[in-house]
Formats: structure tokens, sequence, C-alpha cells
């Protein structure tokens, strides 16, 4: 089989035709669940979240998932404890660990229910685990945030042989709020800290001065929302910590499941080694809590979650309040390393170096790169959605990123439910994230860095737009806690219509914000480059279905701009000849069906250009 170039007015009118899947518009319904705070985890070819509250599901394709685990009932299968969820983490397992210094010292009983603040309770209170399996003793781990009030919360690991459970309870991997201020469930405010690992990871026999404050939340931080990866070299790595001092970063061991005690941390100041005296909002590095990666000055930030994808560690965070109207909304930022230092695409850094409000309207600063906001009339949904957040993200092994999140809604309610959506890697090294529901897959990103899925006509059309700007209206303090639907919805990002033209024009009638132009910017594959405005949009074009529809395929770009603003488009119908690698087939003994460059299926006897297994051949 050898390759031919048409440059003949046959060849050329083939490479114009376009012809599209006739769509059916049926809608369909999926099997949702509400997990808050959805953290993602394969086993084989089943999928299982894992949420705050013990909110548990499993799905075999991303999209139609079912409960299990029983949540926080009587009928709670996730503990090996019979005695309940709630005193699940009442006796540790591991008895003894190595110290900060090699040495193995005893590693007393930690019960995360009496370090809890006075009067607080398990239930109600598990919030945001991540599961993960180790690689070297193939259980799953379990880390979960008992959180308590006045910062007087930690992370436990628990592990299991099933991932389904029963988990038991192996002991602490951090503990915050030890300064002395506030009783526990179990023993008074007085020396605190001599209840938790301090020792054993320090080597400190009394309260470090820097601990020692009234103001631990603009300092220190609240110890929940672990994420636990392993980073290129092998490490067992967590990120954890939710607005107040910060996102922090610590190495776990493998074996244990527990904190890497022998892996110590100097104390830094901006980077720079310091003396331990007083607390100080520019820690950067300090020898209990590990390595600040982001956020700090209790600016909002929460839910962290890394991922290596291509060449880059990603660091996903969500800002604002968690409810409808409170701004909640997911930003990235990347790193060479797995403890950065994660920048968004202006450089700037995650670390804060001082209070700045972060989300919504008021914002005074537009730091990481934002995935999605507020919107609503898009494809075939029926609510809008809004604060989608709290995210996690699965890499299979082909490489492909999946976007797992909860989102709520425009409905004057707080109703929850998850979502997945494709992830994609851009030309400049930054995600994008597909407009539409994980539906299964239709684009690879090998396919997008190794073939061109359009040509030029058929990428022109007509188009629905969607913008996300980077500062969207919300309310604040107490009034973001009201649910207000006529406010949700009048708040909301909505669709606007476009034409893309072959010719690289885009034009839009009713708003000249988006008039501009548009390229593919490598020969052989599917990186696209928008210009609306002035602005600069770089992205991908795919193919993917509308979700809540039976088999409703679109041709899709999603792109953002270098200050992290994501546009997404669409419009029904994607290319049946989209190929542009024609070949010349002497004697074929193909078995696929061949298609004309109508779209219509052709007997095997047909003579001319046809379209094979997804490829042009000529048929002499």
């Amino acid at each position: 089989m050898k390759h031919l170039q048409l440059f003949t007015a046959v060849g050329l009118l083939a490479l114009s035709t376009v012809a599209t899947y006739a769509n059916d518009k049926t809608r369909v319904s999926y099997k949702e669940v509400a997990v808050h705070d959805p953290s993602i985890v394969a086993d084989g070819s089943n999928y299982y979240l894992f949420g705050s509250h013990l909110a548990t599901a499993k799905s075999s394709d991303m999209l139609n998932w079912t409960y299990f685990g029983g949540g926080e009932t009587d009928a709670c299968t996730l503990f090996a404890n019979t005695a309940g969820y709630a005193n699940a983490y009442n006796t540790q397992k591991i008895t003894s660990v190595k110290n900060y210094k090699g040495e193995t010292v005893s590693f007393g009983n930690f019960n995360a229910h009496s370090w809890q603040c006075k009067g607080n309770n398990v239930q109600g209170m598990q919030w945001a685990p991540d599961v993960v399996r180790s690689r070297k003793t193939g259980k799953w781990l379990m880390y979960m945030s008992v959180n308590g009030d006045y910062w007087a919360s930690s992370i436990v690991c628990l592990a299991a042989d099933n991932i389904e459970g029963p988990y038991v309870y192996q002991g602490p991997v951090v503990f915050s709020g030890f300064q002395g201020r506030y009783d526990h469930n179990v023993f008074t405010k007085t020396n605190d800290w001599q209840h938790t690992d301090l020792t054993i990871a320090t080597g400190a026999t009394s309260l470090p001065a820097r601990y020692n404050t009234d103001k631990w939340g603009s300092y220190w931080p609240n110890c929940i929302d672990p994420c636990v990866f392993y980073d290129k070299d092998g490490n067992l790595l967590m990120s954890y910590g939710s607005w107040s001092g910060g996102i922090w970063e610590l190495k776990l061991d493998e074996t244990t499941g527990l904190r890497d005690y022998t892996h110590t941390y100097p104390y830094q100041i901006n980077d720079k080694n310091a003396a331990e005296d007083g607390a100080d909002a520019n820690t950067t590095s300090d020898p209990y809590f590990g390595k600040k990666i982001a956020g700090g000055y209790y600016v909002s930030g929460e839910g962290s979650f890394i991922r290596h994808i291509g060449n880059y560690y990603y660091l996903f965070l969500s800002y604002g309040g968690l409810n409808p109207n409170a701004g909640y909304v997911m930003r990235v930022f990347r790193s060479e390393n797995p403890d950065g230092p994660f920048v968004d695409g202006q450089g700037t850094s995650a670390i804060y170096s001082r209070y700045e409000l972060n989300y919504g309207n008021k914002s005074v600063t537009n730091r990481g790169m934002k995935l999605m906001g507020a919107y609503a009339g898009w494809g075939s949904m029926t609510r809008g959605e809004r604060a989608q957040g709290h995210n996690s993200v699965l890499v299979d092994n082909d490489g492909d990123a999946f976007l797992v999140y909860h989102t709520k809604f425009d409905d004057g309610t707080d109703f929850h439910e998850v979502r997945v959506h494709p992830l994609f890697v851009n030309e400049d090294g930054w995600l994008v994230t597909a407009p539409f529901r994980f539906t299964g897959k239709q684009t690879t990103q090998k396919q997008i860095e190794s073939e061109r899925l359009f040509s030029a006509e058929q990428i022109a059309g007509t188009y629905h737009l969607l913008k996300h700007p980077y500062q969207q209206t919300c309310r604040y303090g107490t009034d973001g806690d009201k649910l207000d639907a006529p406010f949700s919805k009048a708040n909301a990002q909505k669709p606007v219509t476009v034409t893309l033209s072959a010719d690289g024009t885009v034009s839009c009638p009713s708003n000249a914000d988006y008039d501009g132009t548009w390229k593919f910017t490598q020969d052989g594959k599917s990186f696209i480059t928008l210009k609306l405005n002035g602005w600069d949009y770089s992205g991908v074009a795919i193919k993917q279905n509308i979700d809540g529809y039976k088999d409703c395929p679109a041709t899709c770009i999603t792109a953002t701009s270098f200050d992290g603003v994501p546009v997404w488009l669409y419009k029904e119908g994607v290319p049946t000849t989209g190929i542009h690698e024609i070949q010349a087939d002497q004697n074929s003994t193909k078995v696929q069906q061949a298609y004309n460059l109508a779209g219509m299926p052709v007997s095997d006897s047909y003579k001319g250009i046809v379209i094979v297994g997804g490829k042009k051949v000529v048929r002499k």
C-alpha cells in the first residue's frame, strides 16, 4: 500500500466535503449520586468514589453510580470496628514507628475522637477522605479527616485488603490545633500537644513558641482534606489543609501508610532557613507540618489534589464558599516537582504573601487557572450548574485524565451531584476541561497530539460558545449561605452563538467581544487557538457526545487564556470523513464497512475515494 497526495479538483472537493452523523436527541437519564468532595480511585474495571460523611459509590463507566458502604448509619460496612463508625478511630493497630532520628519508638495510642474539640462528635465531622493502594503492601489506604472546632482536627490512616473495606485504623498522620487554648473531648487544653506525635516528628520536649498562639489559623493549617499520591520516583506524598495557614505537604511511609518521620523538614521563612521563634505567616517549611505549597494568610483554598499529567504535576484547589451562591470554583497550578513551586499561567505562585480576596466579583487577584464557573443553558441541561469543586482526578492507563467533582444547582437548594468531565492538555501544557460530561471516550490525548481530527471545512459552522469569566457575581459572608434560586439563575453564564468560518474568522452578530480568528497551530495535530477580542485562547478540538441525549455527537473546542479564563464551543454533529491521510489500495482485503465522501456506505466493489477504518483510501 503506498501513500498518494491528491492535488486534483476532485481531491480538493473531497477535502471540503463534510458529512455529519445523524443525531438522536432522545433524552436519557443516568444513575446519579450525591457524594460531596468526591475522591475517585480505580480498582480493575470499576471506579470508586469516597466522600465526606462516609458517602461512597461505585461505577463501571463513571456515569452510572450506585451507593455502597452504608454511610453514616448503623448499616455502615466500611470499618472493621463492629461497634460502628463512631468508634472506628479509638484504637490504632500500629504501636511503634521510627522517629525523626530513625530510632524505633513507642507510638502511643491516639484516639482521634478524643482529640476533637470538647463537644464535637465523629458523626458529621468525617470529611473528604482519600484512598490509594500501597504499591508496597497491596493494601488499600484510606486517609480520613476527623474535623474539630478551633482547628482540633487530625488526619488518620486506615487500611483494608479490599477497596470496599472493612478498614482498620492504623494511626494518625498529622494533628492541628495544639495551641493549648481549648479543651478536647477527653483531656484539657493544658499541654494538649503531648497528646500528639509532635515529639516523634521533631524531638520537642515542650510546646515550641511558634505554635503557642491565639491566632492559629493565621499561621498554621487545619489538618483536613488529604490528597495522597505517588510521585514519579515512587515516593508516597500527602497534601492537606483548608483555608487557615494554607496547604502543606508531607512524605509518607508506604509500608505503614503513616508519616515518614525519618524524612525531616527545616524551619524556613520565605524558603530561607530561619531560627525557630514565634509564629510567622510566611513560614514555607516547618519541622512538624512539612512544606507549604499553597495558600496562607487565611485566603480561601481547600480540597487540594495533585496529579502528574503529561509533563507536569498539577495542583487543584477550590476557592470560595461551598454554598451554591458563595463563589465556589476550581483553580489549577502546575510544577515540574511534586512539592512545587506551583504557579499559574502568569507565573504567579500558589502561595500568598498577604491576605487577598481570591473569589467572586470582588476578587482582587486572578490567581490560578479556572476550570469552569456557574453556567446554564448548555447542551441538554435543564438545571444550571454552579459551585463546582473539591475535585479529584483520575489518570487512566492510557494517560487520559478525568476531572471528578461535586456540583450544585440553580434550583434554590443545597442538593449536589457528582460530575465527571474529560481533561486535556493544550499546546502550552495547561489543562482544559471538556465541555460535556464523560459518556465514553470519543477523543484521547494521544489523538490530539498525533492526528488532525478535523479539517478547516469540518470545523466551520455555527457554534454555541460559553465563556467562564474569572470574576462571577457571588455573595459573601452569611449572605453566601442563603439559598436563592433567582439569584443563582441571574448570575450564571449563558452561551452565545458564533460562526467559525473555514477561512479562520470568528464572528458573533450579537456581541463583538467574540469576534476574532481561529487556527490550528501544528500540522497533524488537533491543537487550536482562538483569538477573541484580542485575547488568545489555547486549546484542543475534540469529538464528544452531548450528555443527556441518547446519541448526539458534537464537534467541540475547549481552550483557556494565559490568565486562566476558559471558553467552550460546540456544534451538533461530527464529520464521518474527518481523516486526512489519503492512501492508495490496490487489493484491499479490509472487512470493515467502507463509506463514500458523503458518508454513505458503499460495497466492496466501489471504486474511488472511500473511508475505511477511519482512513481515506483510493480504490482502483
